[in-house]
């Protein structure tokens, strides 16, 4: 037998607007406000042994808003607040490339690795060793979304910071808070 026929699902989470909110480039721990319920969302993941991954566009790298050493200190405090929840974050991985003509060239491509692109999906599902088929994703937008349905992630759902109407972006379910996520999962 393969290694592939004991792989499990997991659960893949945008980071600005789902696990903390969006303020734009935020770097510092002193700029992080978690979702309200992202900790009952993981330690949901933990009792569903569905493995935690952060995949995160981070663009600010590439327009010299802040280094890969400042991202990779904030990252390790994150999972450190998760840890102290009772939650193993399994995984983070993030692409600091970005396509602008106003950025430095050395993080200058239209990369693979950026959702809505598929390659951070992939890379941390062969991390974590998690079938994506078997996978749920969580983002709060459009790229994230098509990022999902482009590795075959079982359910997408659109995260919608308490908005009840509006556009889904393709995804197989909408949700505004995270209580209704975990009740998603729950139901899978």
């Amino acid at each position: 037998m393969t290694a592939d026929f004991y792989r499990r699902g997991g659960l893949f989470l945008d980071r600005d607007g789902v696990v903390n909110v969006d303020r734009g480039y935020v770097h510092t721990p002193d700029r992080i406000e978690f979702i309200p319920g992202i900790f009952d969302l993981g330690r949901a993941a933990m009792r569903m042994n569905l493995p935690i991954m952060i995949v995160t566009n981070q663009s600010g790298v590439a327009r010299g808003l802040y280094s890969q050493r400042q991202f990779a200190d904030l990252m390790t405090w994150m999972v450190g607040e998760f840890a102290a929840q009772g939650i193993a974050i399994a995984h983070v991985e993030h692409c600091p490339w970005y396509h602008a003509e106003d950025v430095d060239e050395v993080w200058r491509r239209d990369s693979f690795w950026r959702k809505p692109a598929a390659g951070m999906l992939l890379r941390a599902a062969s991390a974590v060793n998690v079938d994506p088929a078997r996978s749920v994703l969580i983002g709060d937008r459009p790229g994230d979304i098509t990022a999902g349905k482009a590795v075959g992630v079982a359910r997408t759902i659109f995260f919608t910071h308490g908005e009840t109407d509006g556009p889904d972006h393709g995804a197989d379910n909408r949700c505004s808070d995270h209580r209704q996520v975990i009740e998603v999962l729950e139901n899978l």
